[in-house]
């Protein structure tokens, strides 16, 4: 397939085959070996650049994606006579010690700093917490960060932050030895119609996808890319509903005041489903398509009485999130669909939301149990409407519909709420054993975490 795209300025044309990362075709056919072949999952960060202003894992790009589109690795950054304030301050603050992960630390600070000038000392490691270190110590980089923060780029004036700001170059050419047919359609009929001859792997973010193939994944026939499909990126609220578009990434979500305000349980899982420049990267459909037990906007969605919207060339068909998994990885989607969006009624006044994850580590990592939870508390102070959705307990998503017929009408100030519910809780599910944790595990930390809901009331 041949592509146009403008890498650190220069415009590029290259033949390349459509699911090679992009990783791949800076270091071998650029010469670009800035970037680094670190996890090769999207964890290490070792890989960052920016595409059209955002940071996200080389390794996980699909080479068709980045088509029409601009490109920024660390040699862009600056040069030995004319670095960026931001490579200065990593020398003089002695932020550098082997160098392997310092491209990816340069990148992801310095889109932290294109978006704040100022970050507070939170915000730099939030900002940096997808990019693992083994020699250098953070408190070195973090000091460089705050060091160079309010300098300017030396690439002041760039459009960097337009999305899609690349060329306008039409659409890429396949090539005869493609092994991969790539369908890039410009609105969501067209993409209808690929759906209705035969079954392509759907891409957007790509997260997932883009690992295993890595990982010896047989590749696919067909993909149909969605990402810039402009009918499925949109978060359209209504004084009913808010409508996320299934190519609605987490970051999008982060940055809408709406969803932060009235759906704060979503945002905070998305805040916690991976690092910055993998919530640039993965969206609201794949998570749910991907119909991992581990997902983190599964339950939220569920808890929030969410509703999915599947399109075909017949029409539109809804189905609640609850009712969209049949077993494990099996979501109800027939092979002609796709899903479109998810419609999420607005809360009632009143309403408290909470998301909590136990994972292996603080941040960035995949549940090992969530929970997902929201309720009020009416005019006699006792708790109504309650939702109790949890993860990474079963094959699925499970509501805990025990717990929640126990809490229903209860007074949250009622002595002993919370111990009956932590064992109705860690009772009612049949937690799977696997690597990350065994089922004894999960029951106890499900219980805990109802228990840290139910506090929130008293």
């Amino acid at each position: 397939m041949k592509i146009v795209c403008i890498v650190n300025g220069e415009r590029r044309e290259l033949e390349v085959q459509p699911l090679r990362r992009l990783l791949d075709v800076l270091r071998e056919d650029l010469g670009l070996t800035g970037t680094k072949e670190g996890c090769g999952e999207g964890e290490c960060g070792a890989c960052a650049v920016h595409i059209d202003g955002r940071l996200m894992n080389a390794c996980q790009v699909p080479a068709f994606q980045v088509h029409g589109r601009k490109i920024l690795t660390v040699e862009g950054l600056g040069t030995r006579e004319s670095p960026d304030p931001l490579q200065a301050a990593f020398v003089t603050a002695g932020a550098v010690q082997c160098g392997f992960c310092t491209p990816g630390l340069l990148m992801a600070s310095r889109a932290l700093l294109d978006a704040k000038a100022a970050p507070t000392e939170a915000e730099i490691r939030a900002g940096l917490a997808g990019n693992l270190c083994r020699c250098t110590g953070y408190g070195r980089v973090v000091e460089a960060v705050r060091s160079a923060a309010g300098m300017r780029s030396g690439r002041e004036g760039e459009d960097q932050s337009h999305p899609h700001g690349g060329p306008d170059v039409g659409s890429p050419v396949p090539s005869a030895d493609d092994a991969v047919q790539v369908f890039m359609p410009n609105t969501l009929a067209e993409a209808l119609a690929v759906m209705d001859h035969g079954e392509a792997v759907v891409m957007a973010g790509g997260t997932d996808l883009m690992a295993a193939f890595h990982a010896g994944r047989p590749l696919p026939d067909k993909v149909l890319d969605i990402s810039r499909l402009r009918e499925l990126t949109g978060i359209m609220l209504s004084p009913r509903r808010v409508t996320l578009g299934a190519a609605v990434s987490y970051t999008d979500l982060l940055n809408s005041t709406e969803v932060t305000a009235h759906w704060p349980a979503l945002a905070e899982a998305a805040r916690q489903v991976g690092a910055p420049a993998v919530q640039n990267m993965g969206t609201v459909g794949g998570n749910l398509v991907n119909a991992s037990p581990g997902a983190d906007l599964v339950p939220v969605l569920a808890a929030l009485d969410g509703v999915v919207v599947l399109a075909s060339t017949g029409g539109e068909r809804r189905v609640p999130v609850l009712d969209f998994y049949k077993g494990y990885r099996d979501p109800d989607r027939r092979p002609d669909e796709l899903v479109a969006a998810v419609e999420l009624p607005r809360p009632a006044a009143g309403v408290r939301q909470a998301f909590f994850k136990a994972g292996t580590r603080r941040a960035q990592s995949i549940a090992r149990v969530n929970l997902a939870c929201c309720a009020r508390i009416d005019t006699q102070g006792r708790l109504t409407d309650v939702k109790l959705v949890a993860g990474s307990v079963g094959p699925t998503i499970v509501a805990l519909r025990e717990t929640m017929a126990y809490m229903e009408g209860r007074r949250a100030d009622e002595g002993g709420l919370d111990a009956a519910c932590r064992r109705l809780a860690s009772g009612e599910v049949h937690a799977i054993d696997d690597v990350r944790a065994s089922a004894d595990y999960r029951r106890q930390v499900l219980g805990n975490l109802v228990t840290k809901f139910v506090k929130i009331f008293v």
